[in-house]
């Protein structure tokens, strides 16, 4: 951080919330004012950059170190599970009843699966139009509101259909506010 920016973040000095009047006393009433605030914000949004930017290091750095920890417990729980996985096979082998097998420290358990469909939906679909009407589910239709809204006027709190002039059913127009914005420029 530059010398200027540092000097410019140790001269803020923003009153607390406890200090409503000083809080409220603090107008800008000139450019020269909107510009010694808006250096002010350049400031913090660099210091704000600084710490993002060692956090994001330190945060890195963090998930490598746990990434290279957990891969050695990842392949000891592989080797675990593999084993018991064989042991479990082997068991149900002797004994097809046995899909659980308890132990002090939890179960190991064998459950059937549901077979798994790859569809072709649109296969699936031109069959079914021939073969089995009954299973196609009719589509309700949807409403494009960007097309809509591209043929309307609004009226007060009222949307007008353009071609007809008539008032649509189901809208309400809420006028909002002017969205403020700042955008401090980057280093």
């Amino acid at each position: 951080m530059d010398a200027l920016l540092k000097l410019d973040l140790d001269d803020i000095q923003v009153p607390q919330e406890d200090q409503e009047e000083q809080r409220e006393a603090f107008r800008i009433t000139n450019l020269e004012q909107a510009t010694w605030a808006m250096r002010k914000l350049r400031a913090l949004a660099a210091k704000e950059a600084e710490i993002r930017k060692v956090a994001e290091e330190e945060i890195a750095r963090i998930n490598a170190w746990l990434q290279d920890e957990f891969k050695g417990i990842e392949r000891s729980r592989s080797f675990f599970l593999g084993a018991l996985e064989g042991y479990h096979r082997n068991l149900i082998q002797q004994d097809p009843k046995a899909k659980t097998v308890k132990t002090p420290y939890g179960k190991l358990k064998l459950t059937k699966q549901q077979p798994e469909f790859q569809r072709d939906d649109a296969l699936i679909k031109a069959w079914a139009k021939e073969n089995k009407p009954e299973v196609l589910i009719p589509q309700e239709p949807k409403l494009d509101w960007a097309g809509l809204k591209k043929q309307l006027v609004v009226e007060g709190d009222k949307a007008i259909d353009l071609t007809t002039g008539e008032m649509v059913p189901g809208i309400l127009v809420i006028e909002r506010e002017d969205k403020f914005s700042v955008e401090v420029d980057s280093l």
